[in-house]
C-alpha cells in the first residue's frame, strides 16, 4: 500500500482545518526548521495545540508555523 503526502501551507491551514484535524498523525513544520510529530488537538486563529507520541502538548501560534504535512494511502 502506498501513501502520499499532503503538504499544507501556512496561508490555508484553517481552510483545510477539520481534515487536520482528523488525520491520526500530523508533521509541523515550523519556521525555525523545526518538525513536531503527533495529533493535532486543536487548530484556530488563535493557534494550535499537538500531541506528541509521548503524549506532550505543545502549543504554539499559527505565525510560528511554516506547513503542515500529513498522510494518506494511495489507491494501489
Amino acid at each position: 500500500m502506498g501513501k502520499r503526502q499532503i503538504r499544507i501551507f501556512k496561508t490555508k491551514l484553517l481552510n483545510h482545518r477539520f481534515e487536520l484535524l482528523q488525520s491520526p498523525a500530523v508533521q509541523v513544520v515550523l519556521r525555525s526548521k523545526v518538525v513536531l510529530t503527533g495529533k493535532l488537538k486543536r487548530l484556530d486563529e488563535s493557534g494550535a495545540e499537538l500531541q506528541d507520541l509521548r503524549f506532550n502538548y505543545h502549543n504554539f501560534p499559527l505565525e510560528q508555523v511554516e506547513e503542515i504535512i500529513y498522510d494518506v494511502e494511495a489507491p494501489y
